[in-house]
């Protein structure tokens, strides 16, 4: 009896990753590597990993962004921002999102603030992210209602309301920081712009600050 021939199983064929526009490739890798941020530590977030995520080649990361680095600034930056512009004072606060159970705000702090801290410790310089700070700062204060304030109140109340919270998100594993505390917390914040007046007067927020003498 003649031995039954066995038929041979097509080759797989590795599948190749599409032919993406700059555009459209950037935009996947933005989008993966702020998902992934939300997910892990900074230093996790490897090339591979969002290149997987985003479907593309590896070198796209340095052909279109220059480095890891830059890549992670200008994902937290536009993920960040893209929330944090579009709500404006017809709307609810950030704060109230916040506080009304909207968590993922306050996860893109988190990762914000994480990231920040990260890259700096890689050795990207302070100035990469100046501008986008004033951002951030510019439209906390835009949304600033008390008019029983003066701009040099205001401006303060927003910048110590805004350390309280980076400092909250970057440290926030290694404080213990139970939800509830954290919640009274953000109510503080909450009641800030309330209490201004009294802060206003006991130190002096309301008189013009004091110039500055010139050197002889």
């Amino acid at each position: 009896m003649a031995p039954v021939s066995k038929k041979k199983s097509p080759a797989l064929v590795a599948q190749k990753k599409p032919r993406l526009s700059q555009a459209e490739a950037t935009a996947r890798m933005l989008n993966a590597t702020v998902q992934l941020l939300l997910e892990y530590v900074p230093s996790d977030v490897t090339v591979v990993r969002i290149c997987e995520k985003a479907g593309v080649h590896t070198d796209y990361v340095v052909r279109y962004f220059g480095s890891r680095e830059e890549l992670l600034s200008q994902a937290i930056e536009a993920a960040f921002l893209g929330v944090f512009i579009k709500t404006n004072s017809d709307e609810a606060t950030r704060l109230n999102l916040v506080l009304e159970g909207n968590v993922d705000v306050l996860k893109l702090a988190k990762a914000r603030m994480q990231t920040i801290a990260y890259l700096l410790g890689c050795g990207v310089s302070p100035e990469r992210f100046k501008e986008n700070q004033k951002l951030v700062l510019e439209s906390v204060f835009s949304q600033s209602s008390n008019t029983n304030v003066g701009d040099r109140t205001r401006k303060n109340l927003v910048l110590i309301g805004t350390l309280i919270i980076q400092a909250m998100n970057i440290l926030d594993e290694v404080d213990d920081i139970s939800e509830q505390q954290k919640k009274d917390i953000l109510s503080y914040l909450g009641h800030m712009s309330q209490s201004g007046e009294t802060v206003q007067a006991a130190l002096g927020w309301d008189k013009p600050a004091p110039k500055k003498r010139a050197k002889k």
